[in-house]
């Protein structure tokens, strides 16, 4: 082994890969564990030939990312932005009304709420707006603060009635996220309306992923390799990897980022001392809790649904089907010649989603389909049954008091052991990408 430093990532992801990028600026030797076949993580997209672009988008950058703006700058990714609409449709029993997250006339347009609690939230999101600079989405050292044990909901139903909540914040919440108002802090609430008007929404023309497989430029990848333990052996760290079944094998590093959900990063440092991994730490991974994903796509005729919209159930109960996203695509006939389209992306209510996770695509498509029209009365009925992604680990709920607690586990994580994902704050890759720099930073300060 060389005289530079050796470090194991594990994970893949939209952190893993920021540690990485920062400890190969540091000079250390990287080696990146990853259990699929590829980088990326959430953020990754899958992609189809069938359609043109080939990529069905999974997450999206919006234009007060950051970290993210900085390193589309830095890899000349400016082109491959494809700016999207800001406008939701939100879905009362079948009734929809758009309401636009930078448009005031939207909001006062908008008539699935009372004039007067669409007022009252006009003067809510100026009165957040102000305190930007305090009210972070990403960073939980500057959100902590105020992190003062109210939910989402504690807090919004304090601003306008129940029903201005349900039909104005709440599905701006949940439509981006899975998880339930009542469950998560109420900071996470206040900067998404400080930071979300006049924001632009973009999406990378080839997928989120571009960002992660730049970063790791210069590391070992070990792609289709799940870790299975990490031990500490005197000054050395032993990680234990298995690739696609196969026999594992164990290879030793000075130092390691864990860039895993938080469960699974629990698991594989159960066996390290307590000067490695703080008892809070152990806590803090083991509680933090996640609502699961699953994306179920379709293909329909163009001109069927609006192109470029986020359609979102409102009120406040589960719905059978949460939200759906469209875009436009090209598909070639059988004559060869290209056909506009519309992708439309679906995603299940929570208990409709804990019910899917694991089962197979047909039985999926098969349980998903007949409710499309509880979200879009007009789906089409032709509509063809495309592509599947479903993240078990989808959403970390930000749960009041989470931050806090991130900030102190933050504050304890020291060499030769650090963490990264976006569990300290928000299911963001901004969030993503803060975690994995300070990862690597508490590795290269240590040495």
């Amino acid at each position: 082994m060389s005289g530079r430093t050796r470090t194991a990532v594990i994970g893949g992801g939209m952190a893993g890969s920021a540690a990485a990028k920062k400890l190969i600026e540091a000079g250390r030797d990287v080696v990146i564990f990853e259990a699929a076949d590829g980088l990326g993580g959430r953020a990754r997209s899958w992609h189809r030939p069938e359609i043109e672009p080939d990529v069905g988008i999974n997450l999206m950058y919006v234009s007060f990312y950051q970290q993210m703006t900085a390193l589309i700058k830095e890899y000349g990714l400016e082109d491959e932005l494809v700016k999207i609409s800001s406008n939701v449709h939100i879905s009362d029993d079948g009734d929809h009304v758009a309401l636009s997250s930078d448009s005031p006339l939207s909001l006062l347009k908008y008539r699935h709420a009372p004039l007067r609690d669409r007022v009252a939230f006009l003067f809510t999101t100026l009165r957040q707006v102000r305190r930007k600079k305090e009210l972070d989405l990403f960073d939980p050292v500057k959100s902590a603060p105020f992190d003062d044990g109210q939910s989402a909901a504690d807090w919004g139903y304090r601003q306008v009635s129940r029903r201005g909540f349900d039909f104005l914040l709440r599905p701006q919440i949940e439509g981006f996220w899975n998880f339930a108002s009542e469950e998560i802090s109420a900071v996470h609430a206040r900067a998404l309306l400080a930071w979300m008007g006049g924001s632009g929404f973009y999406v990378l023309r080839n997928g989120m992923e571009v960002i992660a497989e730049k970063n790791a430029e210069g590391a070992e990848l070990r792609l289709s390799h799940e870790v299975t333990g990490v031990q500490q052996i005197g000054d050395e760290l032993l990680v234990t990897a298995a690739r696609d079944g196969s026999e594992p094998v164990t290879e030793s590093f000075d130092d390691v980022v864990i860039a895993t959900p938080a469960p699974i990063a629990a698991k594989l440092v159960a066996g390290l001392p307590g000067s490695a991994v703080t008892d809070d730490t152990r806590a803090f991974l083991e509680t933090q809790r996640y609502e699961p994903a699953l994306s179920v796509s379709y293909l329909v005729d163009a001109g069927s649904l609006p192109a470029e919209a986020h359609i979102v159930a409102g009120g406040a109960a589960d719905p059978p089907l949460r939200n759906m996203i469209t875009y436009p695509r090209q598909v070639r006939d059988e004559r060869g010649r290209l056909v506009d389209k519309l992708l439309v992306f679906t995603y299940p209510g929570r208990a409709n989603t804990r019910r899917l996770i694991g089962l197979t695509p047909q039985e999926q498509f098969a349980a998903v389909t007949p409710l499309l029209t509880t979200l879009w009365p007009g789906f089409p009925a032709t509509a063809e049954p495309f592509q599947i992604a479903e993240r078990p680990y989808g959403f970390p709920i930000p749960a009041p008091g989470r931050y806090r607690r991130s900030v102190e586990v933050l504050r304890q994580m020291n060499a030769p052991v650090a963490f990264a994902g976006d569990y300290f704050n928000s299911p963001t890759t901004e969030a993503a990408l803060l975690s994995g720099f300070r990862a690597a930073a508490v590795l290269t300060e240590a040495g």
